[in-house]
């Protein structure tokens, strides 16, 4: 019998250079994160099937040894992070903009209350941070401290809005920010700055080629232009010579017909903003009410209302790749049925400022959350609603809240994870993601930051279709009204502080976290579509056997994961008969 090792040992090392081929160019195409994930899928389930534990109970903390990638994993992730955020960062109902641009709201005090990753990235701030700790120009240090005064008086006097050049930490960059005067719906007047960005559209430059005949170098010289950098930046930046920096700039004046560096600037920026409004990410969609209060340790923490003002109260508790928002559909039947759902952001998601800590004990401190968010809403008691990887959060403060709980929906929830059938069962890009997070938990940040490279370049649709391709019912819900504007929206609330909220619920939702939900007398209620591609019913039904009596299940037939969207009245009028 001839020896297969040879050529078994050929086909790994050859797999394994295909993969890692792939993780470098996603750095040069963005849209490639699909090719990349089918090879890493190949490569996981051979690595699984090495294993043999497809038919095992999960082990404790058992992960798969993948040295030989660490490392181009490792510097795939870094590549991807100095390449930055490009998309157009987009902006809640309260101004305060998101994405990877930096966002910081002071108090009075000078306080910095709240700031987003992108700020404690370029600031280096933390916790109770102060106005101090920033790093400005004297002349804007000084309009900074007028305009934070200034919110001592009823009517500001100095002016709503100032530009101001903040230096970075190390001092190697120089940022310009918008600081106005915010007003947060609860009486206390805040400063918010954010950072002015320019982002350079490929629209941009492919008009630029096709009209002017630029070449690559020269477009490239045009985006630093626009960036605002000069010509020893640019040289700096491309390695080259101030004078042939120069000799481009020149050229570039000469093709396109303007008359000086100022003016191609201008006509730069004007194709950006054209592209910017002809081009922009689907528009965001709010049916709910938006409103701040401050957690116990200083933390803004931001939170939607959906339905009537006094309803009947719940807190719905959104997923890993949720927004907050419902359908048309949702909304009106909370208003016919007196129902009130109050959905607070969750740590890293949207604007809500993170909370460090053992990555284990996420959900206990969301609970807390969620308990202050009761207390500044006047409510004695609540049901908790979770949608899909919620759940593993709505049973943890359910265990902290005690008998404040009348009731814990789960929505297309997760369940504990027990088993490896569990994850066998799943479809193609939910089981890879899941494995990766449970076995090689090491590389989940580039494969994760991949994926936001894909939807920052507008891959929402691609993304959507990976998730869904094995759920004709998901699929057909998404078509519908405005189902898909929301589901992609809320891809972009999920990684709007980048890759590190669904991180922390990788972790959790492939785990066996029942213990949480043993500590809540609780009634449950299951709600899950038969045809759900990430939660199987059976997955489902051994839940509700291990909670027993307060457990039940109710199944729509018809649907997938997106039950909610797809069937709200099945969710809405069972929660209100519980009324």
């Amino acid at each position: 019998m001839p020896d297969t090792a040879p050529t078994q040992a050929h086909n790994d090392a050859q797999l394994e250079a295909e993969l890692i081929e792939r993780i470098y160019n996603l750095a040069i195409s963005p849209h490639a994160y699909d090719d990349f994930m089918d090879k890493w899928a190949g490569y996981v389930e051979q690595a699984m099937q090495e294993l043999t534990a497809l038919k095992r109970e999960v082990a404790a903390e058992e992960e798969l040894s993948m040295k030989p990638l660490s490392r181009h994993f490792d510097m795939g992730f870094r590549l991807l992070e100095e390449l930055g955020r490009t998309a157009p960062a987009t902006e809640d109902m309260q101004g305060v903009r998101r994405a990877g641009v930096a966002s910081i709201l002071l108090d009075p005090s000078g306080q910095i209350v709240w700031y987003n990753g992108a700020a404690s990235r370029f600031f280096g701030l933390r916790r109770l941070s102060r106005i101090d700790d920033l790093t400005l120009w004297d002349r804007s240090r000084t309009e900074l401290d007028k305009l934070v005064a200034s919110l001592a008086h009823p009517v500001d006097p100095v002016g709503r809005k100032t530009v101001l050049r903040v230096f970075s930490k190390p001092a190697d960059k120089t940022l310009f920010m918008v600081a106005e005067r915010f007003d947060n719906g609860d009486g206390e007047p805040l400063v918010v700055l954010n950072q002015i960005v320019s982002t350079w559209h490929d629209s941009v430059g492919f008009m630029l080629s096709d009209s002017f005949g630029l070449s690559t170098a020269e477009l490239e010289i045009a985006e630093c232009l626009m960036e605002g950098a000069g010509a020893p930046e640019i040289a700096a930046r491309r390695a080259t010579s101030v004078n042939t920096v120069r000799t481009q700039i020149k050229a570039l004046l000469a093709k396109t017909g303007v008359g000086s560096q100022t003016e191609l600037v201008r006509v730069l920026v004007s194709l950006n903003g054209a592209a910017d409004r002809i081009g922009a990410v689907r528009p965001h969609v709010r049916h709910g009410q938006t409103s701040r209060f401050r957690q116990r340790d200083g933390r803004m923490i931001p939170y939607h209302r959906f339905g009537p003002d006094k309803g009947q109260p719940f807190i719905l508790i959104h997923g890993m790749l949720d927004g907050c928002d419902l359908t048309t559909t949702a909304v009106d039947l909370l208003h016919d049925h007196g129902l009130t759902f109050y959905m607070p952001e969750r740590p890293f998601f949207g604007s809500a400022a993170g909370i460090e800590g053992d990555i284990g004990t996420a959900p206990d401190r969301f609970a807390e959350d969620i308990e202050d968010l009761l207390d500044h809403l006047g409510l004695e008691s609540v049901g908790l609603v979770a949608h899909k990887a919620g759940s593993v959060y709505a049973f943890a403060a359910a265990a902290r809240l005690g008998n404040r709980v009348r009731v814990v929906a789960s929505v297309a929830g997760g369940v504990p994870l027990v088993s490896n059938d569990q994850f066998a069962e799943m479809s193609a890009r939910q089981r890879l993601v899941a494995y990766t997070a449970r076995y090689t938990p090491k590389l989940l940040p580039f494969v994760l930051r991949a994926g936001i490279r894909q939807l920052d370049f507008g891959g929402e649709d691609k993304f959507m279709q990976a998730l869904y391709e094995n759920a004709p019912a998901d699929l057909e819900t998404v078509k519908a009204n405005d189902v898909a504007e929301i589901v992609a929206s809320g891809y972009h609330f999920s990684i709007a502080q980048g890759h590190r909220a669904f991180e922390i619920d990788s972790y959790h939702v492939v785990r066996d976290w029942g213990g949480r939900a043993d500590l809540s007398p609780a009634p449950v209620l299951l709600f899950h579509g038969r045809h759900d591609p990430v939660v199987s019913l059976d997955s489902v039904e051994g839940f509700a056997a291990r909670l027993g009596k307060r457990a039940r299940m109710i199944v729509d037939d018809d649907a997938g994961q997106l039950v909610l969207y797809r069937n709200p009245e099945l969710v809405i009028s069972t929660l209100a008969a519980l009324c």
